[in-house]
């Protein structure tokens, strides 16, 4: 974790519980923070604002933040399961009953698979991605349609994916890759706000 000192803090909330700011703070080993001022040297922080957990940068700071979208994206039929069309059902199968996100990050393909109705497990190698992403199944486990469906929201399992894709106890039916910080980029192609922050605290996906 020491990879994330002096480059990211956890920013409390006085509307959030303090003990919550402290856990991450524990289990990140970054420095917790009331304020942020000019004399502040870290450029990126995690704070619970409007009941998510938030990745920010100084630029960010007034304007919310970003997190891990739970909703259908525009477009998406909002039923469950929804239709296997489109190209990610093309590519997983639409006889696929068991998927592997092996690159997790931040979980729009993953929870369109899940939407699909695929039993899926979901893997991410970045702590702050983790804390994220945990807040995220949090939130979709409390969503009306998932509580009246009792769905439980995917798995997820912390590390990196070529260790523990050999140890899974049963292979699963699909692996999905998808690299989230392509080594090359066309320049034409502008990474949105979220993969830019991402990458600028991660590095890029080797």
């Amino acid at each position: 974790m020491h990879k994330y000192i002096g480059k990211l803090a956890v920013l409390h909330n006085e509307q959030t519980d303090l003990a919550l700011s402290q856990a991450l703070s524990t289990r990140l080993a970054v420095p917790l923070y009331h304020s942020v001022d000019r004399f502040t040297t870290e450029d990126f922080f995690l704070s619970w604002r409007d009941g998510c957990l938030k990745l920010l940068d100084k630029e960010l700071l007034k304007k919310g933040g970003l997190m891990v979208e739970i909703e259908p994206r525009y477009g998406e039929q909002r039923s469950w399961p929804a239709p296997k069309e489109g190209a990610l059902a093309q590519a997983i199968g639409r006889k696929t009953k068991t998927v592997v996100d092996a690159t997790t990050g931040w979980a729009q393909d993953s929870l369109h698979i899940f939407r699909m109705g695929y039993d899926l497990s979901c893997i991410e190698r970045s702590p702050v991605m983790l804390e994220l992403l945990t807040d995220a199944f949090l939130r979709l486990e409390q969503l009306d349609w998932v509580t009246r469906l009792t769905l439980a929201s995917p798995e997820l399992i912390a590390g990196n994916a070529i260790n523990i894709l050999p140890q899974l106890e049963s292979s699963p039916d699909c692996i999905y890759i998808d690299p989230m910080f392509p080594a090359k980029r066309k320049k034409s192609a502008l990474p949105k706000k979220s993969m830019l922050i991402l990458r600028d605290l991660l590095g890029d996906d080797m």
